[in-house]
């Protein structure tokens, strides 16, 4: 699929001009010591830890290692569950609404090879994500690795201070078999839904992960919370089926054709 380019060709051509990207980000996130730009030591986390932090506090919960797949919308779910909501659904006050209305659909970073953010890619149609965990942290890889990224939530750390990020800062514990993820420090990059809705860097997004139906099915309820442009806080819930298979390669070359679709 050929997509055009737009006001962020010039950060896009940075981000797909090497074909190494993805096995530097995944070397990023599994490294120990947290990078700042030009590779220096970015600021220590002065946050205050979640809780029940401290060795190997990922293990506190259930495994959620698996590989998951979205269940779509209206597709038959056992006892009663269903995806409820949604990103499109999400409440806007009146100056939000009327900076939507000024975006541009070619902008739309979802056709640009770039991330859109986890409060849009935790509901996106087909949807695939692999999630294992290791000292310290959860991690989570997704088979449209240009739209998703990967997300690591860190068990063992309050947030990062002074630094923003395309998927936000994460920071989980445990309340009995939920994983209760809290991300923040946002940039102001992506959108909320493919309308163009806007946030602030005061997103917060509020995620709990529970496994169910016997661990066929991985709960996901995901929260937004920012005071400068919702009205409310909006929650909305998907399911996502644990599969049998692995994550595909998923490539943007420079000329923004999606490899493999």
């Amino acid at each position: 699929m050929k997509r055009t380019g737009s006001v962020y060709a010039g950060m896009r051509a940075r981000i797909v001009s090497s074909g190494l990207i993805v096995g530097l980000a995944l070397l990023a996130s599994l490294s120990a010591v947290a990078q700042g730009p030009g590779g220096a030591q970015a600021p220590a986390p002065t946050g205050p830890p979640p809780p029940g932090a401290g060795p190997r506090a990922e293990m506190n919960g259930p495994d959620l290692t698996g590989i998951y797949l979205l269940v779509p919308n209206g597709a038959p779910l056992p006892a009663g569950l269903r995806n409820e909501g949604g990103p499109e659904q999400i409440p806007l006050q009146p100056a939000a609404q009327a900076a939507a209305r000024t975006k541009a659909p070619k902008d739309d970073l979802a056709k640009l090879c770039m991330p859109v953010g986890p409060f849009r890619m935790m509901a996106w149609e087909g949807n695939k994500i692999d999630v294992y965990r290791s000292p310290g942290r959860i991690t989570m890889l997704f088979e449209n690795y240009f739209l998703g990224h990967f997300r690591t939530v860190y068990m063992d750390r309050g947030h990062m201070q002074g630094q923003l990020f395309w998927v936000g800062n994460s920071v989980g514990h445990w309340e009995g078999d939920t994983l209760v993820v809290d991300t923040r420090n946002f940039n102001e990059h992506t959108w909320l839904n493919s309308a163009g809705a806007p946030h602030g860097e005061a997103l917060r997004l509020a995620e709990r992960y529970r496994l169910v139906d016997g661990g066929r099915y991985l709960e996901v309820k995901v929260t937004a919370e920012d005071a400068s442009t919702l009205t409310a806080a909006y929650t909305y819930t998907r399911y996502y089926q644990r599969v049998n298979t692995e994550i595909q390669e998923d490539i943007c070359n420079d000329d923004l054709a999606t490899v493999g679709e």
